[in-house]
């Protein structure tokens, strides 16, 4: 039996399949870049025929956006993804659709000691709920509930709540923003491109009349870990929302089992989350303040912690006990 798993995202999506007769041996994950394909289907007709794979018993994939009735739209990209299509045209016994950080979501508990770094201590209750978010081409969460036991990811769409502005430069950047979008989310600011616009934002109030050069996010972070002043201050003002967006999420769902940070861009700027700034603003409930507190908060290092818990959502899909398998 084959099994095929599954996270896609905006940027970048990563592959890996199982071979259930060869003792359970899974390959080594394989990456293609989202946007080079004209559809989902074309990018795994693709990945089947490169890898010569001529048959696949189960699949399940995660993907960013709300998936309904075995169909999901793409939030940052032009796909819509139906489960059946995709076991008709390519001959798929089962196709799962799952949103992305739900299945994100199940590979914390496949995660290493060295895959995370602890941001904020906080008082474990090995019985609590959980709570996975991250940034990355958009920003996912998924509240994670815990029954006798076991951890139950949930999918939701709460990157996409309106961004609240805590002083008066965040203000300034909310009517900033507003001259593109007329409703303005979390995403537009904890994402690839939230980083972007943060730094046109703080060279336009520098420069005034100069255009902002139109960087990507990772040059961004290598100015900015060159101490440029303009990218400086973008990436503090990334982490300050990001620990304020994680508060807020917190203060809805209590997670005293741990909150997990992961997504794309997180583990590459870690020295900038370690910050005590992400941790004060994170704290900064008022009087809720208390309730935040107890909540420990780690910072996901492993990038395939999405595709492992796809994997092993396939594998329970198709019956299997998942086994213990060597860290990729």
């Amino acid at each position: 039996m084959i099994l095929l798993a599954g996270d896609i995202g905006g940027t970048m999506s990563r592959f890996q399949w199982l071979d259930t007769d060869c003792l359970q041996c899974s390959s080594p994950p394989c990456c293609y870049a989202s946007t080079k394909f004209a559809s989902f289907a074309v990018l795994l007709e693709t990945l089947l025929r490169e890898h010569n794979i001529t048959q696949v018993d189960c699949a399940c994939f995660g993907l960013p956006g709300p998936v309904a009735d075995a169909e999901v739209s793409l939030t940052n990209l032009p796909w819509h993804i139906s489960a059946c299509d995709l076991e008709k045209t390519l001959h798929i016994e089962h196709v799962e659709l799952v949103n992305d950080f739900q299945v994100a979501a199940l590979g914390v508990d496949l995660l290493q000691p060295q895959d995370l770094l602890c941001l904020h201590e906080g008082n474990v209750d090995i019985d609590g709920n959980r709570l996975v978010i991250g940034a990355g081409t958009g920003l996912g969460v998924a509240p994670v509930y815990q029954l006798a036991g076991r951890f139950y990811p949930q999918s939701s769409e709460g990157g996409h709540m309106d961004f609240a502005p805590l002083n008066d430069e965040q203000e300034k950047l909310l009517h900033w923003l507003h001259q593109r979008w007329s409703h303005v989310s979390y995403e537009h600011l904890l994402s690839g491109e939230g980083l972007e616009s943060l730094y046109q934002f703080y060279f336009q109030q520098r420069y005034g009349w100069r255009s902002a050069p139109m960087l990507i996010a990772a040059e961004v972070t290598t100015l900015a870990e060159k101490d440029d002043d303009v990218a400086t201050a973008a990436m503090n003002t990334f982490v300050n929302i990001y620990g304020e967006f994680v508060g807020n999420v917190a203060l809805l769902w209590p997670a005293r089992a741990g909150i997990y940070i992961a997504g794309g861009i997180s583990a590459k700027i870690s020295r900038w989350m370690a910050s005590a700034a992400f941790v004060d603003y994170f704290l900064d409930k008022g009087k809720m303040r208390a309730v935040v507190e107890k909540m420990p908060v780690y910072l996901v290092l492993d990038e395939l912690m999405g595709l492992k818990g796809a994997l092993l959502l396939t594998e329970r899909l198709a019956g299997l006990t998942p086994k213990k398998r060597e860290k990729e």
